[in-house]
């Protein structure tokens, strides 16, 4: 039997073996089009201003062309585990959904998941990785860490958390990612393209396996899944490849085995059902940079940084998660970034710092406000430029809250600047000015040093 191959301009829907272990949409198709135009001009009559063209030529180039291949689907086939094999389910056309949700990690719709819950399993995931694997470096949501549930119990594919992350062991490089979800549904029946093994554990949980590849433009990208089925209803499905999730050509083998797969599938503090450890604390939040940066700063800096900012003492303020966490900020603006909450005696207010480089200097700043922003500047001896910021501005809520904002960035010579920012609502005071520049100015806290 043929590949399936498609190659008109037009969108490629994946195998049945493809759409069965995942939820996207493959876009394969694009048209360039251009017009090109050429004449030639004679010699104008004298009683005219401009000469007409004396021919004119439109070109349309063709339009580009993509390929998108998977394996083709044998029927009838065995499967090992299998008693039955059932055959393919017919291809439906393409559905899109699309939810948001203000609820972060306390979705009602789903208690069995809350903040803590996802620190839980992220840490049994990270700590389950077979040995050899490491994480790439990256922003916190591409580093195994669970993600909030979006949406109700009433949306397609609802009720699902998952990790992602791009991996690496040795000179394979891949990614890899982790959901998880609670199901009342009976364990599906063997399908021709879905899985190619199936095995029964000792504890009742069935693990369906498949390995696979999907081909664009003549790039091959190889998978392999291990889907574990639980008696009690946790569905923990595993995908890896061997293209890394940030990027780059695939490597050409899945750095995880599919044994290793499976017992990560089967970790049993992965579950949705599996408790949580008590004083397990909530996710830290997110953050990022205020500005873009085109070379993300390495994570062996970023190690040297968070050794300086561990140091860093306030008197009479405590914080949710200590200092020394800097990780690159989301949304891959390359710099580094913590958010924490600070509490003293007034309350509790957000602390973000984040650190970029390649930062110009400015002059010291003779106006005291800008857009309702109160500023001042000075330039320190060594030649930094130290601005404080602060700024109140009401929030339209029920009822209407004052949120207060102080800010101090510290521009070094070097280019780097470390931008810490303390937010809070009234009646909390965001942190003093002075415990601000303790931290912005700590010895060390420099990219370049």
């Amino acid at each position: 039997m043929p590949e399936s191959t498609t190659d008109e301009p037009q969108p490629s829907t994946p195998s049945k073996s493809i759409t069965a272990w995942t939820v996207g949409l493959w876009c394969v198709s694009a048209v360039a089009g251009g017009v090109i135009v050429s004449g030639l001009l004679h010699d104008p009559e004298p009683e005219l201003t401009t000469a007409p063209p004396s021919s004119l030529r439109v070109t349309t180039p063709p339009p580009v062309t993509h390929t998108y291949r998977t394996p083709p689907i044998v029927y009838p086939t065995q499967i090992p585990g299998c008693d039955k094999v059932e055959p393919p389910v017919a291809e439906g056309g393409f559905a899109t959904w699309g939810s948001s949700s203000e609820f972060g990690y306390d979705n009602p719709s789903f208690p069995w998941f809350s903040g803590p819950k996802a620190v839980a399993m992220s840490n049994a995931l990270r700590t389950a990785l077979p040995s050899g694997v490491v994480v790439e470096w990256a922003s916190f949501d591409r580093s195994l860490f669970f993600q909030p549930i979006l949406g109700d119990a009433e949306q397609p594919f609802a009720g699902t958390t998952s990790a992602q992350a791009s991996i690496r062991r040795g000179d394979q490089t891949g990614s890899l990612s982790v959901s998880v979800r609670k199901s009342g549904a009976a364990i599906p029946p063997c399908v021709a393209g879905q899985l190619d093994e199936r095995r029964v554990l000792a504890d009742g949980t069935t693990v369906d396996l498949q390995d696979t590849w999907s081909e664009t433009d003549d790039v091959r990208t190889t998978s392999r899944v291990a889907i574990a089925y639980s008696p009690d209803g946790d569905v923990v499905s595993v995908y890896g490849t061997d293209a890394p999730s940030a990027g780059g050509r695939p490597s050409g083998t899945v750095p995880m085995t599919r044994d290793e797969m499976v017992a990560l599938a089967t970790t049993p503090a992965v579950r949705a059902t599996a408790p949580v450890p008590a004083g397990t604390p909530t996710p830290p939040e997110s953050c990022s940079a205020p500005v873009d940066q085109p070379d993300p700063i390495p994570e062996m800096t970023a190690k040297r940084l968070n050794t300086v900012l561990a140091g860093v003492r306030l008197d009479g303020t405590t914080f949710d998660y200590p200092l020394g966490d800097l990780r690159l900020g989301e949304f891959n603006d390359g710099g580094l970034c913590q958010t924490v909450h600070a509490t003293n005696d007034g309350g509790t207010s957000r602390l973000a710092i984040s650190l970029v480089t390649g930062q110009a200097l400015s002059a010291e700043s003779t106006t005291p406000s800008r857009d309702g922003v109160r500023i001042t500047s000075r330039t320190l001896p060594d030649g930094a430029v130290v601005e404080t910021q602060e700024l109140e501005l009401t929030v339209m809520s029920q009822p209407p809250q004052v949120e207060s904002t102080r800010t101090v960035i510290v521009t070094n010579t070097s280019g780097t600047q470390v931008r810490v920012t303390s937010t809070a609502t009234a009646p909390t005071e965001p942190l003093p000015f002075s415990q601000l520049e303790t931290i912005a100015l700590t010895p060390g806290l420099d990219v370049v040093s």
